[in-house]
């Protein structure tokens, strides 16, 4: 021990000026946490050295050494405790070293530990690191903690080496501090050359600043958080995380105004939440329940108005200091500057291709051409329903049209429109199976700015788009049980809320929808609402499939030959006799579009004048059991629905239907509806 003089070692003064000058080389806290272990392992001949960061404001230590932060070891479960009745506790409260010659037979908090360890007793030797306080007639402040352990070894320290560790902790607390100092410089410069300087994505900008945070604050948690404005007040998005799954369906169980987010945006000023501290946020029970013990929130301001926040977490209490915090709050800073650029450049860019898109949508369903030819005949059945059409056009009431698949709904709600005194106005389609659940209301209703993750500027919904024209919707029958609700007061108030927004938008829209299912049955077994379904049904035009007008097929077939004919420059006259017999004779589930698919392939395969279909079978099956396509529409519709099926029906993006088709999203929708193609029943959970 230092005070024996027989044992040769180096004095007090010797040993002290060894370890100052071995700790001032070390780069970064890491390393001079090695250090220190090492040097006072040789010192004071302990068995265990532990290392902590003091948090002034939060009274909590976080543990700096492996041997605090291995879980199930001993030193892990001391350095979770409360810091309350604790050794550390009591050396910063005296600001001095203390010794406790048998930890198992005190009273220490520690000592409960001792109970469910390999080992009976130990000695502790404690001390504070400090630095002299701003104020010179106060004490000086206490920045760290360290202590040396005897295993199984009472009274193995002495007064002289707790002396000699107490004036040495006096003696490092400026050096800490300027090994911090140092390491977050080297930090801060790194932000500074990789994110402030060039253009970054938001996913690069994170990943660096994820990188730094990890060489400086021992971590396992990282997210980027944006507050949304919603129709129930602020509330936020996480733009980015890992590490830890954030269920944020599970945390709007609590009212934001009481939440952590909600101090640090009012307060504009960062949150330590580690230890057994912050018991006051409803939140954090959760919160550790997905394993964050500690969390740090460090705001981020954008333009003058808070963006949202930087959180930093880790799965083990009193895992951050101040110092963490103060350096957090620094990246944070840096964070704020950079996202400030990013966004701006991201607006832009957002915004020309939403305006592009809006113009394209527009022009092609603006000026969109009515093919009429297809709803010909004599039959009375087909009669009745152009009659009904006639009859309704005219007025502004809603039109539910029903019908099978490839029965025509469309060109029914195309002619609507055509023969209404909004003509003239825009005639908006929405496919409400085509569109993901997620994309629904904001594709309908439209978002404002900051609504949600990369809503970086506002959109206009369809509703809006269709504003004094029509509305088709497609498929009602698909649209999700918890958006009828809205869409039913959209419909009757005329006006609406964007996802986001907080003010009305007053609407003067008709609304004409189609679909093949069974509305009744889908209200008798609760897929849908029966309050929306008689609002929708005020004037219902059924469309009868080709089997009950089997009159008007030779109408219709001669048509699709002409049309066919001219577009493949064939040369055919007429149909034989046989053939007009058969396709008298089918029953065409697929109706309509069916008849003009076959016809379609027939025209192509002919090289006589007059066109012979020879079978007209229900489809055969291939080898794997799937029915095998009749025509070239036939195979495109499978090939659109297999990609759909691929991609989970998202049509959109870089993974989308569309992208994988090579086509534009507005033409994949179009021949969607062109081929019958909808969006299967979702199953209920």
């Amino acid at each position: 021990m230092l005070q024996c003089p027989y044992m040769g070692t180096l004095s007090p003064q010797d040993d002290s000026l060894r370890i100052i000058s071995a700790l001032i080389a070390c780069q970064g806290l890491a390393e001079f946490d090695r250090t220190l272990n090492q040097e006072l392992l040789k010192a004071l001949e302990g068995d265990l050295v532990g290392f902590y960061l003091y948090s002034q404001t939060a009274k909590t230590f976080a543990p700096v050494s492996d041997l605090l932060r291995t879980p199930g070891s001993p030193g892990y479960l001391i350095g979770q405790l409360p810091a309350a009745g604790t050794i550390k506790e009591a050396v910063v409260r005296h600001g001095r070293a203390i010794l406790e010659h048998d930890l198992a037979g005190s009273s220490w908090a520690e000592a409960v530990v001792l109970k469910a360890a390999p080992f009976q007793t130990a000695s502790v030797l404690a001390a504070p690191l400090t630095i002299a306080h701003p104020t010179e007639h106060q004490f000086p402040r206490t920045i760290a903690i360290m202590a040396t352990i005897a295993i199984n070894r009472a009274n193995a320290f002495t007064e002289a080496d707790r002396i000699f560790l107490e004036q040495l902790g006096n003696r490092l607390g400026p050096v800490l501090q300027n090994v911090l100092a140092s390491e977050e410089r080297d930090a801060l410069m790194a932000i500074n050359t990789h994110v402030v300087v060039g253009t970054m994505t938001i996913g690069q900008l994170i990943t660096v600043v994820r990188e730094v945070l990890h060489r400086v604050i021992r971590q396992d948690m990282t997210g980027l958080v944006r507050f949304v404005h919603t129709p129930h007040g602020p509330w936020f998005d996480i733009v980015y995380r890992d590490g830890v799954e954030i269920d944020l369906a599970q945390l709007r169980r609590f009212p934001f105004e009481q939440m952590a987010p909600a101090e640090m945006m009012a307060t504009g000023k960062p949150l330590l939440m580690t230890g057994h501290n912050h018991e006051r946020f409803p939140e954090r029970a959760y919160i550790e329940s997905v394993g964050i013990l500690s969390c740090m929130l460090c705001p981020l301001i954008v333009r003058g108005t808070p963006y949202g926040f930087l959180a930093i977490g880790s799965k083990r209490r009193n895992a951050f200091s101040e110092r963490d915090l103060a350096f957090a709050e620094q990246i944070g800073f840096h964070l704020s500057h950079a996202l400030t650029n990013l966004t701006a450049y991201e607006q832009i860019r957002v915004l020309k291709e939403q305006l592009e898109r809006e113009n394209v949508y527009l022009r092609d369903e603006i000026t969109a051409s009515v093919d009429f030819n297809q709803l010909v005949g004599e039959s009375p059945a087909l009669q009745k329903t152009l009659k009904a059409i006639e009859q309704v056009a005219p007025t502004d009431s809603t039109v539910l049209i029903t019908g099978e698949t490839g029965t025509g709904k469309e060109l029914v709600a195309q002619a609507i429109h055509r023969l209404s005194p909004r003509k003239d106005k825009p005639l908006i389609t929405v496919n409400c199976a085509a569109l993901p659940p997620t994309l629904i209301e904001s594709e309908l209703f439209g978002h404002e700015k900051g609504a949600f993750t990369n809503a970086a500027a506002r959109k206009i919904g369809r509703f809006e788009l269709a504003n004094g024209g029509t509305i088709f919707l497609d498929e009602i029958g698909e649209l999700p049980i918890d958006l009828q609700a809205k869409f039913l007061r959209v419909i009757e108030a005329q006006e609406l809320e964007r996802v986001g927004g907080t003010h009305p938008v007053k609407l003067n829209v008709r609304v004409l929808a189609a679909t093949n299912v069974d509305m009744e049955q889908a209200v008798k077994k609760r897929l849908f609402r029966s309050d929306l379904f008689y609002r929708l049904n005020v004037f219902p035009i059924r469309i009868p499939p080709l089997r009950e007008r089997r009159e008007d097929i030779p109408m219709l077939a001669r048509h699709f030959v002409k049309k066919y004919s001219g577009r493949l420059h064939k040369t055919i006259t007429r149909i034989s006799s046989t053939t007009l017999k058969a396709l008298g004779a089918y029953d065409w589930p697929g109706n309509v579009r069916e008849l003009e698919h076959v016809i379609e392939r027939a025209v192509i395969v002919s090289q006589n004048p007059v066109l012979v279909i020879n079978e007209l079978d229900p489809p055969t099956k291939n080898v794997d059991g799937k029915d095998s396509p009749r025509t070239l529409a036939d195979a495109e519709r499978s090939h659109i629905i297999e990609t759909l099926g691929q991609t989970n029906w998202v049509l959109a993006g870089k993974l989308g239907a569309a992208a994988r088709l090579g086509m534009k999203r507005s033409t994949l929708q179009h021949r969607m509806t062109k081929l019958g193609i909808s969006r299967p029943p979702r199953r209920k959970k």
